[in-house]
């Protein structure tokens, strides 16, 4: 039995890796000071909850950028449903404290805020 061909192909994933990129640039160019110093130095991704609700995660460097960023996560989450319509949860992570970071390491911890929705009004009279 021969398996069918992906209909995702490179281009689609290389329109979506620019997508990605030309968003999150923008979602951090939004912000200045303090939250936008810290902003420039994370990494970010989108990935499923364990209950698969749409999530964007913003791994910052450490737990101490993590707490920064929380001071402004308001701002953050309002950006967020702004931008990013779907998404469900915002998670500000970092790596674990460990005498040798990985590039891969096997979990994360931070905070899950929930991302406000907006109506879209749907009413035309």
């Amino acid at each position: 039995m021969r398996s069918e061909p992906s209909s995702y192909n490179f281009h689609d994933r290389a329109l979506t890796q620019t997508l990605h990129g030309t968003l999150l640039r923008y979602f951090c160019e939004a912000f200045d000071g303090i939250t936008g110093q810290h902003l420039a130095d994370c990494q970010f991704g989108f990935a499923p909850s364990p209950l698969g609700e749409p999530t964007f995660f913003i791994v910052a460097g450490s737990y101490d950028d993590i707490e920064c960023l929380s001071r402004d996560i308001d701002s953050l989450l309002d950006k967020a449903a702004d931008i990013m319509p779907g998404i469900r949860k915002l998670a500000l992570c970092c790596q674990p404290a460990d005498p040798q970071p990985r590039s891969n390491p096997g979990f994360l911890c931070g905070r899950v805020f929930s991302v406000p929705q907006i109506e879209l009004d749907t009413d035309s009279e």
